[in-house]
C-alpha cells in the first residue's frame, strides 16, 4: 500500500515478539521497531519514518491528553489538518 508521499509499504500482521526481531541498527537508535505499527482494533497508531527524528502517535483524545501531560514524552498536539514537522525543522 502507499502511505505518506506515496511511498510503498508492506503491511505485515505480526505480534510484538516477531516485529522486534526484524531489524537492528536503525538510524533512530538501537530499537528495532517498525516504522508503522498499530493493534488489530486500530485504536491507536505509532508512526516513525526511517529518516525522521520524531514519532507520530494517533489515538483517542484521552491517550493524546495523557501523552501531552507527561513531561518525559515531550509531546506536541497536532491536528489532522496540520503538518507534524516539529517547530524549527525544515523539509529538504
Amino acid at each position: 500500500m502507499s502511505l505518506y508521499w506515496n511511498w510503498p509499504y508492506l503491511l505485515v500482521e505480526a505480534g510484538p515478539e516477531q516485529a522486534l526481531t526484524w531489524r537492528t541498527g536503525h538510524m533512530r537508535g538501537e530499537g528495532p521497531l517498525p516504522d508503522l505499527f498499530f493493534p488489530a482494533d486500530h485504536s491507536w497508531l505509532v508512526s516513525a519514518l526511517w529518516d525522521d527524528l520524531w514519532t507520530d502517535i494517533g489515538g483517542t483524545a484521552a491517550l493524546i491528553t495523557a501523552l501531552h501531560r507527561n513531561p518525559l514524552v515531550n509531546a506536541r498536539r497536532v491536528g489532522t489538518d496540520e503538518d507534524a514537522l516539529p517547530p524549527g525543522l525544515t523539509r529538504d
